[in-house]
């Protein structure tokens, strides 16, 4: 009961903002001429900037669907992308 009030619960606000918040801030800083944002719905869908509810699906899916085979929780996180970013990988494909 300690380790999940001191552990899991602290840990909530960190993973909310950093797997899932900062990640779309941080494209959106990064990409922005792929903004969709305005209302603009651009027909090629390459383009289009994840939204927060997507990345926080996506999360919580692998975590959902592997931690029981014995992977460790993970999260997509901003400073992957930050990283990528800064060492060349400019496209949805290298991320």
């Amino acid at each position: 009961r300690i380790g999940l009030v001191s552990g899991t619960l602290t840990q909530l606000p960190l993973t909310t903002l950093n797997s899932c918040l900062s990640v779309c801030l941080l494209a959106q800083t990064l990409f922005p001429s792929h903004d969709n944002s305005n209302g603009n719905n651009s027909s090629n869908k390459s383009h289009r900037i994840v939204s927060r509810r997507s990345v926080c699906i996506s999360i919580g899916l692998i975590n959902f669907l592997l931690t029981p085979l014995g992977m460790m929780p993970t999260c997509h996180g901003a400073g992957g992308l930050a990283g990528q970013h800064r060492l060349g990988g400019k496209s949805g494909v290298s991320m």
